[in-house]
């Protein structure tokens, strides 16, 4: 299980975008957090990483968001999402795509803090998940890769984590760059490899952190482990990936790197985010014919 594990963990935390952080992976949160998953009962995600130049979310997250979801539903949990104004659409997009049906929480601007506690309190989560969102860094305020200051467009849910920590919820953190929530696990490596890093690195930490290539690939990576773990297909597959590339775009999102609305994620075209969920699928059919052919 383990070697397995690691396998995924090294596929989508390949650095095809060159971010940085490809050559110092943080390895072996992946198994702890799909068993933490796998025996929790409701689950918020967290996703939506606004473009300031378009005024629109991103194309990476809440793919990786539906995804995720989309396992965690088949195994019976329940599921709240949370986003901001920006990618609202673009995450009911993906959810249509997967007939996906979970509240989406849309966080204000004015009062973010009192609205992500009080979420906390209606809900009690036993876990938050955070896929490509915007973290705080040291000075308070959210950055872009290229050091961009988007805290206008931001609204802070950085207390979400905060306040699960006080509670004893889990947490578990998707990003690719060290801007996110939850990349304070790895700060001092992000202040070194990463261009702009002790400027831009998120200081809230989790307790699981999945470095990916593209965020995405970390919620797959998710969703790809927990069906290894449950010895059921629970990842999507490339048709369904491919039509919520498409309608995410059809609803105004964005390439985070291009800045763009086309069907590419991160500066990498379809066919390299295809490969990849191409290939965790191929890693379960294995897994699952190994555990198949031992019962016989």
């Amino acid at each position: 299980m383990t070697k397995l594990m690691t396998e995924i963990e090294e596929l989508v935390g390949v650095d095809a975008g060159c971010r940085g952080l490809g050559t110092s992976l943080q390895l072996g949160d992946l198994e702890g957090a799909v068993k933490a998953l796998y025996n929790g009962n409701k689950v918020f995600i967290i996703t939506g990483f606004c473009i300031k130049d378009a005024l629109i979310g991103e194309t990476d997250g809440p793919m990786g968001a539906a995804s995720l979801a989309n396992a965690l539903l088949q195994l019976g949990k329940d599921i709240v999402f949370i986003t901001d104004e920006y990618s609202e659409g673009l995450l009911a997009a993906c959810c249509k795509v997967l007939k996906i049906s979970a509240p989406i929480n849309k966080v204000p601007f004015e009062g973010a803090d009192a609205f992500c506690r009080e979420l906390i309190e209606a809900h009690s989560p036993s876990h938050i998940v955070a896929i490509e969102r915007p973290g705080r860094a040291l000075d308070g305020r959210c950055y872009s890769m290229r050091g961009e200051d988007i805290s206008s467009y931001v609204p802070n849910t950085d207390e979400l984590f905060i306040e699960a920590k006080k509670r004893g919820i889990v947490t578990i953190a998707v990003g690719d760059g060290g801007n996110e929530m939850g990349m304070g696990k790895i700060k001092e490596i992000i202040n070194k490899l990463v261009t702009n890093g002790e400027k831009i690195s998120a200081v809230t930490e989790s307790d699981y952190l999945i470095i990916a290539g593209v965020s995405n690939w970390g919620g797959h990576g998710l969703a790809a482990a927990l069906s290894i773990l449950t010895s059921k297909i629970l990842l999507h597959d490339e048709g369904e990936e491919y039509a919520m590339l498409k309608a995410m775009v059809e609803a105004g999102a964005v390439d985070g790197c291009s800045k763009k609305s086309e069907c590419t994620v991160d500066g990498l075209s379809l066919e390299i985010n295809l490969g990849v969920l191409q290939r965790l699928r191929h890693m379960i059919s294995a897994a699952l014919e190994t555990t198949a052919e031992e019962v016989c």
